[in-house]
């Protein structure tokens, strides 16, 4: 396992209901209106989640295409463009799991450099929260990696070692 992606592991918590709750954040330099538009613009979305799509408005659609692993889909619930704080909150169905709720949360870093990108899987059961946590962060470093011009395949080949970092038990 690679220290670079133990140092940005996310945490997996339970709620008081018994669920779970992935939290995942990174730190990134560029600016939040800029973060902002790769996760809400259709065209530079698919350049890192293909096959995905988001409708960045109240009552949009959201669609994850993670190809033989299957779709995720979900509805918008909130979508505010960043000024001070930038939140996007959708719903989240995948096949035999009970519906789950996602928000990204875009802000200005420490002192006004850059931004950082939270991302909240909540209500989420025990069984899926490891391998959710594992994908959420499968695709922050494919995010990282297209911003910073490189391809974000580097990040899909990595699912594997990734997946080890948040054991199902």
């Amino acid at each position: 396992m690679t220290t670079r992606h133990a140092s940005r592991r996310g945490t997996l918590g339970v709620t008081e209901d018994g669920r779970f709750r992935v939290h995942l954040e990174r730190r990134l330099p560029y600016t939040p209106a800029l973060v902002w538009e790769w996760i809400a613009d259709p065209g530079r979305l698919a350049r890192w989640l293909p096959g995905s799509r988001i409708d960045a408005t109240v009552g949009g659609e959201v669609r994850f295409d993670f190809g033989e692993e299957g779709t995720a889909t979900g509805t918008v619930l909130e979508a505010v463009p960043p000024g001070a704080d930038g939140r996007l909150t959708h719903t989240w169905v995948w096949a035999g799991v009970p519906e789950s709720t996602v928000r990204w949360t875009v802000t200005a870093g420490d002192a006004g450099e850059g931004s950082v990108l939270t991302v909240v899987h909540s209500e989420v059961l025990r069984e899926p929260a490891a391998d959710f946590a594992a994908g959420w962060h499968v695709m922050l470093d494919a995010l990282e990696l297209i911003m910073a011009g490189d391809p974000a395949d580097a990040a899909w080949g990595a699912m594997e070692e990734i997946a080890g970092l948040y054991p199902s038990s």
